[in-house]
Protein backbone atom coordinates (compact mmCIF):
# COMPACT_ATOMS: atom_id res chain seq x y z
CA UNK A 1 0.00 0.00 0.00
CA UNK A 2 1.10 3.55 -0.78
CA UNK A 3 -0.30 6.19 1.53
CA UNK A 4 -0.25 9.93 0.79
CA UNK A 5 -0.82 12.58 3.47
CA UNK A 6 -1.37 16.19 2.41
CA UNK A 7 -0.63 18.81 5.03
CA UNK A 8 1.81 16.29 6.49
CA UNK A 9 3.95 18.96 8.15
CA UNK A 10 1.07 20.42 10.12
CA UNK A 11 -0.09 19.76 13.66
CA UNK A 12 -2.47 16.90 12.85
CA UNK A 13 -0.35 15.69 9.93
CA UNK A 14 2.66 14.96 12.14
CA UNK A 15 0.55 12.99 14.61
CA UNK A 16 -0.97 11.04 11.72
CA UNK A 17 2.51 10.23 10.37
CA UNK A 18 3.45 8.96 13.84
CA UNK A 19 0.46 6.63 13.83
CA UNK A 20 0.91 5.43 10.24
CA UNK A 21 4.60 4.68 10.78
CA UNK A 22 3.72 2.37 13.66
CA UNK A 23 0.50 0.78 12.41
CA UNK A 24 0.49 0.77 8.61
CA UNK A 25 2.56 -1.66 6.59
CA UNK A 26 2.92 0.80 3.74
CA UNK A 27 5.08 3.32 1.96
CA UNK A 28 4.20 6.70 3.41
CA UNK A 29 4.46 9.92 1.41
CA UNK A 30 3.95 13.39 2.82
CA UNK A 31 3.22 16.66 1.05
CA UNK A 32 3.30 20.14 2.49
CA UNK A 33 4.13 23.67 1.40
CA UNK A 34 7.72 23.15 2.60
CA UNK A 35 9.87 20.02 2.46
CA UNK A 36 10.90 18.39 5.73
CA UNK A 37 11.88 15.10 7.31
CA UNK A 38 9.70 13.56 10.00
CA UNK A 39 11.28 10.99 12.29
CA UNK A 40 9.29 8.28 14.04
CA UNK A 41 11.65 6.19 16.18
CA UNK A 42 14.31 5.06 13.68
CA UNK A 43 12.12 5.64 10.62
CA UNK A 44 12.39 8.77 8.49
CA UNK A 45 9.38 9.95 6.45
CA UNK A 46 10.11 12.48 3.74
CA UNK A 47 7.69 15.37 3.40
CA UNK A 48 8.02 16.83 -0.09
CA UNK A 49 7.25 20.42 -1.00
CA UNK A 50 4.12 20.73 -3.13
CA UNK A 51 1.90 23.77 -3.60
CA UNK A 52 -1.57 22.26 -3.99
CA UNK A 53 -2.72 25.47 -5.67
CA UNK A 54 -0.41 24.57 -8.56
CA UNK A 55 -2.09 21.98 -10.80
CA UNK A 56 1.13 20.76 -12.39
CA UNK A 57 2.77 20.24 -8.98
CA UNK A 58 -0.21 18.20 -7.82
CA UNK A 59 -0.54 16.11 -11.00
CA UNK A 60 3.19 15.36 -11.04
CA UNK A 61 3.14 14.14 -7.44
CA UNK A 62 0.05 11.99 -7.96
CA UNK A 63 1.50 10.52 -11.14
CA UNK A 64 4.74 9.65 -9.34
CA UNK A 65 3.25 8.29 -6.11
CA UNK A 66 0.07 6.59 -7.44
CA UNK A 67 -1.38 6.36 -3.94
CA UNK A 68 -3.78 3.67 -2.75
CA UNK A 69 -4.97 5.85 0.13
CA UNK A 70 -4.99 9.61 0.62
CA UNK A 71 -5.51 11.59 3.82
CA UNK A 72 -6.35 15.12 2.68
CA UNK A 73 -5.52 17.30 5.68
CA UNK A 74 -4.02 20.30 3.88
CA UNK A 75 -6.05 23.45 4.57
CA UNK A 76 -5.96 26.83 6.24
CA UNK A 77 -7.70 25.82 9.46
CA UNK A 78 -7.87 28.92 11.68
CA UNK A 79 -11.28 30.53 12.11
CA UNK A 80 -9.54 33.70 13.34
CA UNK A 81 -7.44 33.86 10.13
CA UNK A 82 -10.56 33.23 8.06
CA UNK A 83 -12.22 36.32 9.48
CA UNK A 84 -9.11 38.36 8.64
CA UNK A 85 -8.64 36.96 5.10
CA UNK A 86 -11.87 35.25 3.99
CA UNK A 87 -11.01 35.26 0.28
CA UNK A 88 -7.62 33.65 0.89
CA UNK A 89 -9.04 30.88 3.10
CA UNK A 90 -12.00 30.03 0.86
CA UNK A 91 -9.86 30.06 -2.28
CA UNK A 92 -7.02 28.03 -0.75
CA UNK A 93 -9.15 25.29 0.79
CA UNK A 94 -11.43 24.88 -2.21
CA UNK A 95 -8.88 25.05 -5.04
CA UNK A 96 -6.32 22.82 -3.30
CA UNK A 97 -8.87 20.04 -3.04
CA UNK A 98 -10.22 20.61 -6.54
CA UNK A 99 -6.71 20.22 -7.96
CA UNK A 100 -6.24 17.00 -5.99
CA UNK A 101 -9.51 15.47 -7.18
CA UNK A 102 -9.03 16.62 -10.77
CA UNK A 103 -5.56 15.11 -10.74
CA UNK A 104 -6.98 11.77 -9.67
CA UNK A 105 -9.67 11.95 -12.35
CA UNK A 106 -7.30 12.85 -15.17
CA UNK A 107 -4.77 10.20 -14.15
CA UNK A 108 -7.55 7.62 -13.76
CA UNK A 109 -6.55 6.92 -10.16
CA UNK A 110 -9.13 5.83 -7.61
CA UNK A 111 -7.51 5.66 -4.17
CA UNK A 112 -9.67 5.85 -1.06
CA UNK A 113 -9.64 9.52 -0.04
CA UNK A 114 -10.38 10.76 3.48
CA UNK A 115 -11.33 14.44 3.32
CA UNK A 116 -11.03 16.15 6.68
CA UNK A 117 -13.87 18.59 7.22
CA UNK A 118 -15.04 20.19 10.47
CA UNK A 119 -17.90 20.32 12.95
CA UNK A 120 -17.88 24.08 12.26
CA UNK A 121 -20.09 23.39 9.21
CA UNK A 122 -23.09 22.97 11.54
CA UNK A 123 -22.78 26.50 12.91
CA UNK A 124 -24.88 27.50 15.92
CA UNK A 125 -27.25 24.63 16.74
CA UNK A 126 -30.23 24.98 19.07
CA UNK A 127 -29.83 23.11 22.35
CA UNK A 128 -32.97 21.10 21.56
CA UNK A 129 -31.18 19.71 18.46
CA UNK A 130 -28.09 18.51 20.33
CA UNK A 131 -26.05 16.36 20.09
CA UNK A 132 -25.27 17.18 16.46
CA UNK A 133 -25.59 14.24 14.06
CA UNK A 134 -24.43 13.91 10.47
CA UNK A 135 -27.99 14.65 9.33
CA UNK A 136 -28.13 18.01 11.15
CA UNK A 137 -28.57 21.07 8.94
CA UNK A 138 -25.46 22.83 7.63
CA UNK A 139 -25.36 26.44 8.85
CA UNK A 140 -21.74 27.60 8.44
CA UNK A 141 -21.25 30.89 10.24
CA UNK A 142 -17.67 31.83 9.35
CA UNK A 143 -15.59 31.83 6.13
CA UNK A 144 -13.57 28.78 7.22
CA UNK A 145 -16.64 26.60 7.66
CA UNK A 146 -18.01 27.82 4.32
CA UNK A 147 -14.80 26.62 2.66
CA UNK A 148 -15.20 23.23 4.34
CA UNK A 149 -18.77 22.85 3.07
CA UNK A 150 -17.37 23.47 -0.41
CA UNK A 151 -14.71 20.80 0.16
CA UNK A 152 -17.34 18.31 1.28
CA UNK A 153 -19.59 18.92 -1.71
CA UNK A 154 -16.68 18.68 -4.12
CA UNK A 155 -15.63 15.38 -2.61
CA UNK A 156 -19.14 13.95 -2.78
CA UNK A 157 -19.54 15.18 -6.36
CA UNK A 158 -16.36 13.39 -7.48
CA UNK A 159 -17.59 10.24 -5.73
CA UNK A 160 -20.97 10.41 -7.46
CA UNK A 161 -19.67 11.53 -10.87
CA UNK A 162 -16.38 9.65 -11.18
CA UNK A 163 -16.46 6.88 -8.61
CA UNK A 164 -13.54 8.16 -6.53
CA UNK A 165 -14.15 6.56 -3.11
CA UNK A 166 -14.30 9.65 -0.91
CA UNK A 167 -15.02 9.50 2.83
CA UNK A 168 -15.58 12.67 4.86
CA UNK A 169 -14.81 13.28 8.52
CA UNK A 170 -16.40 16.20 10.32
CA UNK A 171 -13.88 16.69 13.08
CA UNK A 172 -14.88 18.74 16.11
CA UNK A 173 -12.39 20.61 18.29
CA UNK A 174 -9.14 18.76 18.94
CA UNK A 175 -5.88 19.75 20.52
CA UNK A 176 -2.73 18.28 22.03
CA UNK A 177 1.06 18.51 22.02
CA UNK A 178 2.53 20.51 19.17
CA UNK A 179 -0.49 22.64 18.30
CA UNK A 180 0.33 26.26 17.45
CA UNK A 181 -1.52 29.35 16.29
CA UNK A 182 -4.60 31.15 17.57
CA UNK A 183 -6.52 28.03 18.64
CA UNK A 184 -7.66 28.29 22.23
CA UNK A 185 -5.32 25.78 23.94
CA UNK A 186 -2.04 26.90 22.29
CA UNK A 187 -3.05 30.56 22.62
CA UNK A 188 -3.54 30.17 26.36
CA UNK A 189 -0.51 27.87 26.73
CA UNK A 190 1.77 30.29 24.89
CA UNK A 191 0.81 33.11 27.27
CA UNK A 192 1.40 30.89 30.31
CA UNK A 193 4.83 29.81 29.06
CA UNK A 194 5.84 33.38 28.15
CA UNK A 195 5.06 34.40 31.71
CA UNK A 196 6.97 31.41 33.14
CA UNK A 197 10.07 31.63 30.96
CA UNK A 198 10.30 35.22 29.78
CA UNK A 199 9.30 37.14 32.88
CA UNK A 200 6.27 38.81 31.30
CA UNK A 201 3.63 40.48 33.45
CA UNK A 202 1.57 37.65 35.03
CA UNK A 203 -1.67 38.47 33.24
CA UNK A 204 -3.31 36.27 30.61
CA UNK A 205 -5.63 37.90 28.05
CA UNK A 206 -8.78 35.95 27.16
CA UNK A 207 -11.90 36.18 25.02
CA UNK A 208 -15.24 34.48 25.68
CA UNK A 209 -14.78 31.83 28.38
CA UNK A 210 -18.42 30.72 28.62
CA UNK A 211 -18.71 28.67 25.42
CA UNK A 212 -18.89 24.87 25.72
CA UNK A 213 -17.03 22.77 23.14
CA UNK A 214 -16.67 19.12 22.22
CA UNK A 215 -12.91 18.42 22.50
CA UNK A 216 -10.75 15.43 21.62
CA UNK A 217 -7.06 14.70 21.90
CA UNK A 218 -5.39 14.86 18.47
CA UNK A 219 -3.92 11.38 19.05
CA UNK A 220 -7.44 9.97 19.35
CA UNK A 221 -8.50 11.92 16.26
CA UNK A 222 -5.82 10.43 13.99
CA UNK A 223 -6.81 6.93 15.18
CA UNK A 224 -10.32 7.74 14.00
CA UNK A 225 -8.95 8.87 10.62
CA UNK A 226 -7.02 5.63 10.17
CA UNK A 227 -10.05 3.53 11.04
CA UNK A 228 -12.33 5.55 8.76
CA UNK A 229 -9.88 5.26 5.88
CA UNK A 230 -10.02 1.49 6.23
CA UNK A 231 -13.57 0.82 7.42
CA UNK A 232 -15.60 3.89 6.46
CA UNK A 233 -18.14 3.68 3.64
CA UNK A 234 -17.35 5.72 0.51
CA UNK A 235 -19.75 8.62 0.03
CA UNK A 236 -20.52 8.81 3.75
CA UNK A 237 -19.84 11.49 6.36
CA UNK A 238 -18.75 10.77 9.94
CA UNK A 239 -18.55 13.04 12.97
CA UNK A 240 -15.26 12.73 14.87
CA UNK A 241 -16.10 13.97 18.34
CA UNK A 242 -16.33 12.96 22.01
CA UNK A 243 -20.05 13.54 22.72
CA UNK A 244 -18.89 15.46 25.80
CA UNK A 245 -18.36 19.16 26.40
CA UNK A 246 -15.80 21.23 28.23
CA UNK A 247 -16.20 24.94 28.97
CA UNK A 248 -13.39 27.17 27.74
CA UNK A 249 -13.03 28.44 31.31
CA UNK A 250 -12.30 24.86 32.44
CA UNK A 251 -9.45 24.68 29.92
CA UNK A 252 -8.01 27.93 31.24
CA UNK A 253 -8.37 26.76 34.85
CA UNK A 254 -6.53 23.49 34.02
CA UNK A 255 -3.66 25.42 32.46
CA UNK A 256 -3.45 27.91 35.32
CA UNK A 257 -3.48 25.10 37.90
CA UNK A 258 -0.45 23.59 36.13
CA UNK A 259 1.37 26.90 35.67
CA UNK A 260 4.64 27.46 37.55
CA UNK A 261 3.61 31.00 38.55
CA UNK A 262 0.43 32.62 39.79
CA UNK A 263 -1.31 34.25 36.82
CA UNK A 264 -4.24 36.68 36.73
CA UNK A 265 -6.90 36.75 34.00
CA UNK A 266 -8.03 39.79 32.00
CA UNK A 267 -10.74 39.88 29.31
CA UNK A 268 -9.70 41.25 25.92
CA UNK A 269 -12.60 42.38 23.64
CA UNK A 270 -10.33 41.93 20.59
CA UNK A 271 -10.31 38.19 21.25
CA UNK A 272 -14.07 37.79 20.87
CA UNK A 273 -15.35 36.37 17.55
CA UNK A 274 -18.01 38.13 15.44
CA UNK A 275 -20.21 35.02 15.88
CA UNK A 276 -19.70 32.14 18.27
CA UNK A 277 -21.98 29.19 19.05
CA UNK A 278 -22.49 28.99 22.85
CA UNK A 279 -22.69 25.17 22.96
CA UNK A 280 -21.31 22.54 20.56
CA UNK A 281 -21.50 18.79 21.14
CA UNK A 282 -21.49 16.07 18.51
CA UNK A 283 -22.95 12.59 18.16
CA UNK A 284 -20.20 10.05 17.39
CA UNK A 285 -22.39 6.93 17.22
CA UNK A 286 -22.05 6.54 13.43
CA UNK A 287 -18.25 6.57 13.69
CA UNK A 288 -18.28 4.07 16.56
CA UNK A 289 -20.66 1.73 14.75
CA UNK A 290 -18.60 1.78 11.55
CA UNK A 291 -15.14 1.42 13.09
CA UNK A 292 -15.32 0.45 16.76
CA UNK A 293 -13.39 3.63 17.63
CA UNK A 294 -13.40 4.97 21.17
CA UNK A 295 -11.52 7.99 22.53
CA UNK A 296 -8.87 6.87 25.03
CA UNK A 297 -6.98 9.92 26.28
CA UNK A 298 -8.32 11.89 29.27
CA UNK A 299 -8.69 15.60 28.61
CA UNK A 300 -6.63 16.56 31.66
CA UNK A 301 -3.70 14.64 30.15
CA UNK A 302 -4.25 16.37 26.80
CA UNK A 303 -3.94 19.79 28.43
CA UNK A 304 -0.88 18.84 30.52
CA UNK A 305 0.84 17.39 27.44
CA UNK A 306 0.00 20.46 25.35
CA UNK A 307 1.44 22.79 27.99
CA UNK A 308 4.57 20.65 28.35
CA UNK A 309 5.08 20.67 24.60
CA UNK A 310 4.74 24.46 24.51
CA UNK A 311 7.37 24.78 27.26
CA UNK A 312 9.83 22.65 25.29
CA UNK A 313 9.19 24.56 22.05
CA UNK A 314 9.65 27.90 23.79
CA UNK A 315 12.83 26.80 25.57
CA UNK A 316 14.36 25.56 22.31
CA UNK A 317 13.43 28.81 20.53
CA UNK A 318 14.97 30.80 23.36
CA UNK A 319 18.17 28.74 23.20
CA UNK A 320 18.45 29.24 19.44
CA UNK A 321 17.88 32.98 19.79
CA UNK A 322 20.57 33.20 22.48
CA UNK A 323 23.12 31.38 20.30
CA UNK A 324 22.33 33.61 17.33
CA UNK A 325 22.77 36.74 19.41
CA UNK A 326 26.16 35.49 20.65
CA UNK A 327 27.43 34.65 17.16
Amino acid sequence: MRILVTGAGGFVGKHLLDLLAKQAEAEIFGLDIFSAKHQVDSKIINIDACNLLNKKNVYDKLSSIKPDLIFHLAAMASVADAWKSPEKVVNNNTICQLNLLEGLRKLRLKPRVLIVSTGEVYGAVSTKDLPISETSALKPNNPYSVSKVAQEFLGLQYFESFGIPVIISRSFNHTGPGQKGDFVVPAFSRQVVDIEQNGLRPVILVGNLETDRDFLDVRDVVKAYWLLANKGVAGQIYNVCSRKTVKIKQILDLLLSNALKKINVKKDPARYRPSDAPLVVGDNSKLKEATGWEPEIAFDKTIVDALGSMRITSAIAGSVATKQSIT
